[in-house]
This record gives C-alpha cells, structure tokens and sequence, in this order.
C-alpha cells in the first residue's frame, strides 16, 4: 500500500504547453519592444527623416508667413536649426508655436547650406541675437537654395532644395 501512495504522489517534471507558450509569448513582446525602443539603425532612414522634416517645416513657415503676413526665417547652425521672426524690429526666436521649436541633428549627421552655388559658414552653435540664412517673406516667398544632408555611415546623401523650377523639392544621391 505504501508503494502505491509513492506511485501516485511523483509528478512529472516538465513544463506544460500552456506554460510554454505565456514565455513564448512575452519573450516575444519583450523583443517587439526593445526593437521599437532602438529606432531605425539604418543611417539612410535617419537621413531621409530629417530631411523630409526640414522641408515639410519650410513648407509649413512658408504658408505661416502667408497667414501672419510677416517674415519668418530659418537659422541653421552645425548641429540643427531654428525658426525665427521679427518681432519689434529684430529677429525673435519663433515661441508662439512648438511645431517650429529648435531641433537638434543626431550627433552622427552634419549638412551643408548652399545659396547661389556657393557653401555657407554654419556657425557652431545658435547666434545671439539670431542670424537667419533663410528668409521667408510675408508673400510665402522663400530665397533659392539647397541644403544637403548627410551622415557618416552612409553612402546617401539627401538634398531639399527651392529652385526657381521645381519649388521646394527633396531628391537623394549616392556618394563614391
């Protein structure tokens, strides 16, 4: 009788399915999340990215301008840009509204600013007062000019552009 009671007490050791499909599953969501939290790694994405996101912004000021009938511009520097005004006859960083906040590069990408063929200096940081290199007029107008935006582990380089006949335009191009 007391062998019986031995027999029937032992379980199996082992997980059961059940148990085995909730660590699937939250190995599962775990990994989701860590690859969410890391951001696209592919340099060409980051680019493309900024780049569309500077040119919807100018867009955005240029039909802002329009709407404040006022001059709006654009200050770049090494490591990102900001949206300025004139506000009781000097250039005022752009406050009114956080869609033209200051915006920071990521620290691997760098661009250039081009008017008339000809590379302007981007100064390290932001200028006190404002310096902007872009001018957008009360009329939405805004100069000619390109900007390229580039980084270090990539191949690509990105262009937004305002040519007389094409307007605002993004294109990219591979370097050598």
């Amino acid at each position: 009788m007391q062998a019986r009671i031995l027999q029937t007490g032992c379980k199996n050791k082992g997980f059961t399915l059940i148990e085995l499909l909730i660590v699937l599953v939250l190995i599962a969501v775990i990994t989701g999340m860590a690859l969410l939290s890391m951001g696209t790694a592919d340099p060409r994405d980051q680019q493309k990215l900024e780049a569309e996101r500077v040119l919807k912004l100018i867009e955005l000021a240029s039909q802002e301008a329009m709407v404040r009938s006022e001059v709006i511009g654009v200050e770049f520097f090494q490591q990102g840009y900001r949206f300025v005004s004139i506000k009781k006859q000097k250039w005022q960083v752009e406050a009114s509204d956080m869609v033209f906040k200051p915006r920071e590069l990521s620290p691997l990408m760098n661009w250039g600013l081009y008017k008339n063929k000809n590379q302007i200096a981007l100064p390290l940081n932001l200028s006190v007062p404002p310096n902007p290199q872009l001018i957008i007029s009360p009329a939405g107008e805004l100069e000619l000019f390109e900007l390229s935006v580039a980084m270090q582990n990539s191949p690509s380089v990105f262009w937004v552009a305002n040519t007389s006949e094409m307007g605002l335009t993004l294109r990219s191009e591979e370097r050598p």
